[in-house]
Order: C-alpha cells, then structure tokens, then sequence
C-alpha cells in the first residue's frame, strides 16, 4: 500500500471513530445521568478516540471569576475538583471563554500570546485546543485536550471536539431545566407547607381568642341582673361560637381559606340549643360546596339567628322539625339558603327584633336579599345571594 493510501485509510479510520463516538455520545447524553457521570463520561470519551492522555471539562463560575476543572482524565491527583484558571485573554480556556471560539496552540512551551499555566507546565504540555461549551446561547464552560506530544490539530478534529462540546452543552441544558423544575417543584412544596402550617397556627389562635371572649361574656352573663340581659349575652355567645366553628372547617386548599358549607352547618345546628327535646332540625346541602371564610361565616349566622327564632317562637308543646337548606341555581348564577320550620308561624315582627335587623346586615354582606316565601304550614325564610358556579 502506498504512502497516500495508507494515510487516507488512517484519516477514514480516524473520521469512522469520531462519527461513532459522536452517535453513542448523542444516545448517551438523552439518559438521565447526573452531571459528574455525564462529565467524566465525555473527557474519557474524548481522549479514548483522540489518543490524548489528558482531557478535562472546566465550568465557569462567576461568583469567582474563574474556571474550575469538574472533570477529566489523566490528571495527577488533586487536579479534578481544585485547579482553577483564570478568564483573561493570555489564558486558553479565558480565550476561548471570551471568544467562544476553539482555541488551538500547538507548541505551547514557544508561544508568547498565551500563558502556561502551572497545572499544564508540571505535565508537560506541549500542544491543546480548547472548545467552549455553550448552553442556550451562554458559554457554560470550556473542554480542552492537552497532549505531551507536539500535535496538528487539523479541521476534523475541531469539528469532533466542537460537535462533541455542542451535545454535551445540549445535555447540560436539559439537566439544567429538569433540575429547575424539581427544585421549583420542591421549592412550591416547601412554601405550601409552611403556608399551611402557618395558616392553621393562625386559625388556632383565631379559635383560642374566640373562646376567650365566649368566657368573658359567660363570666359577665353570671352577673347580669335581668333574665332579658342573661339573655342577650347567651344570643352574642351563640354567635361568638358560630364564628368559631367556621375556623374548625377552614380548610386551605390552593393557598386559599374555604369552609365546606355542608360540614359547618351540620356542626353549627347540632350546636343550637343541644337541650331541645321536641325540636329536630334537619341540614340538607348539595355535596363538596365550599365558601370563602369571609362568605361563611354571615351564612352560619344567618341560620344561627333564623333557627333560634324558630325553636323560640314557631313552635307548641308538640314541638315540631326545623329544615335547613343550601340550593344553587347555576342559570342565575345564585345560592339560597333556606331555613324553614313546620311550626305555627312567626307572626308579624317584634319590634326592636335584633335578630331581624342583623339577618338584613349580614344579608348585604353577601351581597343578597330576604325573602318571605309561602308554606302550607310555619315559616320560611331564603337568603339568595350571588355565588360563583
């Protein structure tokens, strides 16, 4: 074989071998491996099918200004992890930095434009080519083969290693996205669970400081003179315990507080007079409807005042069944919470009625009205106001 032929023959070899280092590289840089493994990887990789012995991957850092060594082979020990070079012009790997261009010198020890670092001159490095490493237009860092022999680097070779660089920069930059996503993911997870146990350490010292004003009008209660001012203080304890009941249903979903409308009545009647004998009431509400606390809580005193005006006044001896009811009508986009009793009717208003006066302020509160509908027998009262559906 002639002189030519075999050197062709070396060159297609040579050219077979980047081809395939670069397609198992491509296939290799898909998996999920982490960073160190995928950078030791590519420097034993590199100098397996260029021959050169000594191979590293430096990462630039900007809080330092420099190029930190991350991975590479062929190095004495200490070198990986420690050696650090700087960004300036006269340094190769800062060339190739500020140019984000390879960067070839090929009789380093002659050169005068550059510097020879320590690191290159205790290995006796005679020729390297640098290639910066980018990731979504930003060099990243650089990757640099350092022979001990005189070497040409021919245009084959930049292309391997500046190809080699681009898909290491391209699998980096995945890495780079997924780690983001689960640190935000991990980051929202953490927020949300401070929040909520911020949010129920608030909730309990809501509840704490309710039932310390119940205790107080209990306490003041004791020494009342009247049996009608005992009985104002027990109507502004009934509601003062209204309120804390909704802070037992808050519940925290999407960083917002809502109260299950359902859970809180059933909890508020059973809570109305639990001394009542001959009077049932009934909580009928449609499944999963949730209120903004500031929106439940005129709700649950709606009905506190409008059930203990039925068990009162509505019924006899024979006592009787109080039904309350939550409906939405989505063609209005409106709620009505209805509370009805089989009783014999409350008759006209009684004058001075505070419980009257405060259903119509909680009532504009919600933006809503009071309504008097018909019944064969009793009374019933429907608060509509608008809710979102």
């Amino acid at each position: 074989m002639s002189r030519k032929s075999h050197d062709t023959a070396s060159e297609l070899k040579r050219m077979h071998e980047y081809q395939r280092a670069l397609a198992a590289f491509s296939r290799i840089a898909s998996e999920p491996l982490p960073v160190d493994r995928l950078l030791q990887y590519v420097t034993a990789q590199v100098s397996r099918v260029t021959h050169i012995r000594h191979v590293k991957v430096m990462c630039y850092r900007p809080d330092h200004g420099d190029l930190l060594t991350v991975a590479g082979v062929g190095w004495k020990p200490g070198i990986v992890g420690n050696a650090t070079f700087p960004l300036d012009s006269a340094s190769p790997p800062g060339r190739a930095m500020q140019t984000a261009a390879p960067v070839i010198i090929e009789d380093f020890p002659n050169e005068t434009e550059f510097r020879m670092s320590t690191v290159l001159r205790d290995h006796g490095i005679v020729s390297l080519m640098n290639v910066p490493v980018r990731i979504d237009g930003r060099t990243w860092g650089v990757l640099e083969v350092d022979s001990e022999e005189a070497r040409t680097f021919d245009e084959g070779d930049v292309i391997f290693l500046s190809t080699f660089a681009n898909i290491l920069g391209v699998a980096l930059l995945r890495l780079e996205t997924e780690r983001k996503a689960a640190d935000a993911e991990a980051e929202h997870a953490r927020q949300k669970s401070f929040s909520e146990v911020v949010l129920r350490e608030f909730q309990h010292r809501v509840k704490n400081n309710l039932q310390t004003v119940v205790s107080f009008l209990a306490l003041q209660r004791r020494h009342a003179d009247t049996p009608d001012s005992r009985s104002r203080f027990a109507s502004v304890m009934d509601r003062v315990h209204a309120i804390a009941l909704a802070q037992d249903q808050l519940s925290f979903e999407s960083g917002v507080s809502n109260v299950e409308l359902g859970d809180y009545l059933r909890a508020l009647c059973s809570n109305i007079d639990p001394r009542r004998d001959r009077v049932s009431i009934e909580v009928e509400t449609i499944r999963g409807v949730l209120l903004p606390l500031d929106r439940a809580v005129p709700v649950g005193l709606i009905v506190n005042e409008l059930v203990t005006n039925s068990i009162k006044y509505a019924f006899d001896e024979g006592g009787g069944t109080i039904r309350v009811t939550f409906t939405t009508n989505v063609e209005h986009g409106e709620a009505c919470l209805a509370v009805e009793d089989n009783g014999r009717g409350m008759g006209p208003p009684r004058e001075g009625g505070l419980g009257l006066q405060l259903i119509d302020a909680l009532t504009n509160q919600l933006d809503g009205r009071v309504e008097q509908e018909p019944v064969a027998k009793g009374t019933r009262t429907c608060v509509r106001f608008p809710v979102p559906l």
